[in-house]
């Protein structure tokens, strides 16, 4: 081989062994740079984590660190199990190469914490030469340490429960079964997620349970139960299968609507869940509209004990109103209308046909209740009419008909009165008007008539 031949691969092979180490110095370069910024806390090391729960208020987590270097940042990031963001906070410790750092967690959720709610959260540790160490996540629940608490499940559905009889227990259960079912396949709910009940034996159990209510509420003892959809558990006072309906329906009602709903008006939210207790009565729109307010006033739940109870009253009549006239279908479509962020009004004009307040008129008879119309089928470009579609009725002209002849006549009468005038001869002005059309025989008492006070409406 001539030697010009050798010395162009010798220079080949000396550029692929330059590149090759050009290559690697730079992997080496950005390894180091990643341990440098994205450091896996080599130098950190967790020595213990602990969380207590003290029912009510305290769920004091702690963590117990060491590094080669002083410990100068530890941040707790934390959720509710099922929620999508994370929110973080700052425990106490003082810097040293050796921590322990504490948070009560409670305090940092939010102001009220219901029992059962599941928390997870971990830890990130920042030392002095920025090394960072992130911890795996953790759970913690919430629970009401002061009872030895019972657990069953039936369904996405699990229940804690204290001081009830196991044949109780039974026998609720049981119904419960076919009532989650009915639930979720209205709901149309393929597979649930998990939700949890906690349910006291006692009133005075709740007391430091359930969320802070008047006096007055507390009193006439107006709430047996709350829901709190977006930690996926409610609270319930008795093991009563209308309640555990009631509530669980909150919840998988939240589930159906989806992340993308606005926020539910109460008196849907209420009257669903009402109509899926078996236990309920419904009351007769045209009875409960004289004593309650209308649907639009209606989007939260306020009031005296005896508003709130007609509250409820109404919202359940409106729900199974809108079922029992219109059909479960229609109340679906309606429900994946709201799931897509439309309004109330928008959905039900799309499903019904009408808005709130036609909602609200047609409850209390005040409009006719027609049924819902069947969704239009555009016509094929023959012409012919696609199934489903048909023609408008004559009687919805009936109005324009009407008005058409009384104009006719109106324009009849006006033309045989001009034709007669001109072939009559001309009289007094005055002639043939009546005692109160003359102004000649008004009397000055009339205006005093008109301003006694009284009034026509």
């Amino acid at each position: 081989m001539p030697s010009s031949k050798l010395q162009f691969f010798a220079s080949l092979v000396t550029v692929k062994q330059a590149v090759m180490v050009s290559l690697a110095g730079a992997f080496l370069v950005a390894c180091l740079t990643a341990s440098s910024v994205f450091a896996a806390g080599e130098t950190i090391e967790v020595i213990e984590t602990g969380q207590k729960v003290d029912f009510p208020g305290n769920v004091d987590l702690s963590l117990t660190a060491k590094g080669d270097v002083d410990i100068v940042e530890v941040r707790l990031f934390y959720r509710t199990v099922g929620s999508r963001v994370w929110a973080y906070a700052y425990p106490d410790f003082v810097p040293s190469n050796q921590i322990t750092a504490n948070l009560n967690l409670t305090g940092e959720v939010s102001t009220y914490l219901p029992p059962g709610t599941e928390v997870e959260y971990y830890y990130e540790i920042r030392d002095s030469q920025n090394n960072v160490l992130r911890t795996e996540t953790a759970v913690v629940e919430y629970s009401d340490t002061r009872f030895d608490w019972e657990e069953t499940k039936v369904g996405p559905l699990t229940l804690l429960y204290y001081d009830q009889p196991e044949s109780r227990v039974r026998s609720v259960t049981q119904r419960l079964e076919s009532d989650l079912e009915r639930l979720q396949r209205l709901l149309q709910i393929e597979s649930a997620d998990e939700i949890k009940g906690v349910i006291y034996a006692k009133r005075a159990d709740t007391l430091a349970a359930f969320p802070q209510q008047s006096r007055t509420t507390t009193e006439q003892q107006v709430f047996q139960g709350f829901a709190f959809p977006e930690k996926s558990v409610f609270l319930g006072l008795g093991m009563e299968r209308g309640l555990i309906v009631h509530e669980s329906a909150h919840l998988l009602f939240d589930q159906a609507m989806g992340d993308n709903a606005l926020p539910t008006p109460s008196w849907l939210d209420e009257g669903f869940a009402s109509y899926m207790d078996p236990s309920s009565t419904v009351f007769n729109g045209e009875t409960l509209d004289p004593i309650t307010n209308s649907l639009r006033s209606m989007s939260t739940l306020t009031g005296t004990p005896h508003a709130i109870t007609t509250f409820y009253q109404k919202s359940l009549s409106v729900v199974a109103f809108l079922i029992g006239e219109f059909g479960e279908t229609n109340f679906q479509q309606f429900v994946a209308q709201l799931g897509t962020g439309n309004t109330v009004d928008a959905s039900l004009t799309a499903v019904y046909g009408f808005d709130i307040d036609g909602l609200d008129a047609r409850w209390a008879g005040e409009a006719p209740g027609a049924t819902a119309p069947v969704p239009s089928v555009p016509s094929s470009s023959s012409g012919s009419s696609a199934p489903g579609s048909s023609r408008p009725s004559p009687f919805l002209f009936f109005d324009a008909w009407l008005l058409g002849g009384m104009v006719l006549l109106v324009l009849a009468a006006v033309s045989i009165q001009f034709v007669a005038s001109k072939l009559r001869p001309a009289g007094d002005p005055e002639e043939g008007l009546q005692p109160w059309e003359d102004p000649d025989l008004w009397d000055d008492d009339f205006d005093d008539e008109e301003d006694d006070g009284s009034s026509f409406r």
